[in-house]
């Protein structure tokens, strides 16, 4: 089994989907790491998952590397690739989607040194929705590779993913930023990731961006309503970016420029944000960049 999360300082990571986008939270997690921030756990959903999956098991400025390497290998690649002739096979034999999600696939099969929850150097949790029992689920034993790809399986686009018997699809149905499992499982500490915001005004070029696009939209007022709610409970830092340029979901052709993004925000919030003792302090982090402090009043923890 991996080991249990350190109750000690060293924060949770939370970090939320948004398709190519991943890329803009991977830059960003690579400046955080850069400070010598060790996370304590990483809880993922969609892209995150993936995210989280690759730093599980380096949680250091190494892994961070690596996983922007990764994520630059994937110039020129397509999230979400639909050949006309299946997709219409597709819808008439009454299949649950339209496509097969083989890049994710390859990438953690690939990425990952052993598909198993219990070899990662710190706890990792990777939030789905159990449509069979209509509720979120978080996964922490068991295949990586299945728990992620069931995690990125967006309704409609991707097929569901068989889990013990259960359906599961994009952990975004429901919490796309799963900051309650986090503070569930004991962490006081959480840095957040929110990569909703991206999309604020953008067009979807096709059925997987509207989609997704619209689950970001369902979740916006939860993500907002639940982390104010947990702020109480833990010392909770949330960054949600704005690319200063449109970026397709499904589009990698941009990789290069939402790593650099990413890199320049965190560089910049860990300048703005980082007290005397070496921590993000609590609230809320906006491109451009601001902190907004939580209310005095919940501000409750140290």
């Amino acid at each position: 089994m991996a080991a249990e999360a350190d109750p000690t300082p060293g924060p949770a990571l939370v970090l939320g989907g948004g398709g190519a986008l991943g890329a803009l939270q991977a830059g960003l997690l690579r400046a955080l790491l850069r400070t010598g921030v060790r996370p304590s756990m990483i809880v993922g959903t969609s892209a995150g998952a993936l995210n989280g999956a690759f730093l599980a098991f380096r949680p250091d400025v190494a892994g961070a590397d690596e996983l922007v390497g990764i994520w630059k290998s994937l110039r020129d690649r397509q999230l979400f690739m639909f050949n006309p002739m299946r997709v219409a096979l597709q819808l008439f034999t009454g299949r649950l989607c339209l496509g097969r999600n083989d890049v994710i696939r390859t990438l953690v099969e690939r990425h990952t040194p052993v598909d198993d929850f219990g070899a990662t150097a710190i706890p990792l949790y990777i939030t789905t929705t159990n449509l069979t029992q209509a509720r979120k689920h978080v996964l922490h034993e068991g295949s990586i590779s299945r728990a992620v790809l069931a995690s990125a399986a967006v309704p409609g686009v991707f097929c569901p993913i068989e889990i013990d018997g259960d359906l599961h699809v994009d952990g975004g149905v429901v919490p796309n930023l799963d900051v309650e499992t986090a503070v569930e499982l004991g962490a006081r500490e959480i840095i957040a990731v929110d990569l909703s915001r991206c999309m604020d005004g953008r067009r979807p070029r096709h059925l997987a961006a509207l989609l997704m696009q619209t689950l970001d939209v369902v979740q916006r007022q939860r993500v907002d309503h639940e982390v104010g709610a947990l702020a109480s409970r833990a010392r909770i830092t949330l960054v949600q970016p704005s690319p200063s340029e449109g970026f397709g979901l499904g589009d990698l052709s941009s990789v290069g420029r939402l790593l650099a993004q990413g890199e320049a925000l965190g560089d910049s919030a860990v300048a703005l944000c980082i007290d005397a003792d070496g921590r993000m302090k609590p609230g809320v982090i906006h491109d451009p960049l601001h902190l907004h402090e939580w209310p005095a009043a919940v501000q409750s923890l140290p």
